[in-house]
């Protein structure tokens, strides 16, 4: 188990840092837009369309680290009141159900990104972007996620009902 929560370290602290690296192209080119419209009366024309792919590339990869340091959707109010015993089963349910929910839909977007591969499909804006860039983030954000549900899994086993530890890496740390 600490070598799947090391690799998951390691793929969580690369996504945080590519998520940090998109935040601030998505800043920067926000503010281009601004300045331009503004300064220049003029528009970059592609400002929406990659704010919404920066946007969506961003939530993904953080979906990982909500996941594994429990800020990720959860019902802490039946949660906490319920046994240890049912805590665990009822972790293990969630995490099994995210972990397939994550996988189906790591599988479909996957296939949309490889159907737009195959046909060239291209966005309908200016710049005509090849949609395989701004889709491939989606198989790739949904199957780091199933991986952390894998692990919360494994964790509801191994604890059993216990408040599992939660990892903190270097990165995160001082961020509460």
């Amino acid at each position: 188990m600490s070598l799947f929560s090391s690799i998951l370290d390691r793929l969580e602290r690369a996504a945080i840092v590519a998520a940090i690296v998109i935040l601030l192209m998505m800043a920067l080119l926000m503010n281009v837009e601004v300045f331009g419209r503004y300064l220049f009366g003029r528009s970059t024309q592609i400002a929406d369309e990659f704010a919404g792919y920066f946007f969506t590339a961003v939530t993904l990869l953080c979906f990982v680290p909500a996941l594994r340091h429990g800020r990720f959707l959860r019902v802490e109010a039946l949660i906490e009141r319920v046994p240890a015993s049912l805590r665990a089963v009822l972790n293990l349910v969630a995490a099994i159900i995210g972990a397939l929910m994550s996988a189906v839909l790591a599988w479909t977007t996957f296939q949309l990104a490889f159907a737009s591969w195959s046909y060239g499909t291209v966005s309908l804006q200016a710049i005509q972007v090849p949609l395989v860039i701004p889709q491939a983030i989606l198989p790739l954000g949904f199957g780091l996620l199933a991986l952390a549900f894998i692990e919360q899994a494994i964790l509801a086993i191994t604890h059993r009902g216990e408040h599992a530890p939660k990892l903190e890496p270097e990165l995160l740390q001082g961020l509460d």
